[in-house]
């Protein structure tokens, strides 16, 4: 069993930069969105929680930084041999593959991936990019994305909305 609070505040305590933009309300809405979602796509709920952490834990800055994800990959793939992550090698493989590859690829055929992949990009507003359905990896998140287009979210309170959603 994951101590997942433990886990957060050693991963934040080994972040590259504070920031306000990838920092931890970007975890916790990630990891929000996730919980929404996994239920409803059958994603592997722990991955998609640890994604969350560490998906932009080893960003150097707030700008193009194209290897994040490879680098934050890298450092789960250190937590999980130092048996700091108590989960198989199957949850392992999808937990780096998807904080890897997030924003490379569009989708996965691993749900669990693509949910990780819109469990991120659904927090998109946070820096003025409304949520493009075309863009999202599973069909929940394409559906959650034209519900806010049709509801004329403002992407400054997506996060609002969000956190409100009533899903079946």
């Amino acid at each position: 069993m994951i101590d997942f609070a433990t886990l957060q505040e050693f991963v934040y305590n080994n972040r590259v930069i504070d920031s306000d933009y990838h920092g931890l309300e970007h975890w916790r809405q990630v990891e929000f969105n996730g919980l929404l979602l996994a239920p409803r796509t059958g994603a592997d709920i722990t991955v998609v929680r640890l994604f969350a952490l560490f998906h932009d834990c080893k960003r150097e800055d707030d700008g193009y930084d194209a290897v994040h994800g490879e680098r934050g990959a890298e450092f789960a793939k250190q937590c999980f041999e130092e048996k700091r992550l108590d989960i198989t090698q199957e949850q392992f493989d999808k937990l780096y593959y998807a904080c890897k590859m997030h924003t490379h690829e569009r989708n996965n055929d691993d749900v669990t991936i693509s949910t990780c992949y819109d469990a991120d990009r659904l927090d998109l507003g946070r820096v003025g990019i409304p949520l493009n359905p075309e863009k999202m990896a599973t069909a929940l998140g394409s559906k959650i994305a034209k519900r806010s287009l049709k509801e004329h979210v403002s992407v400054y309170g997506m996060r609002e909305w969000i956190r409100k959603l009533n899903l079946p």
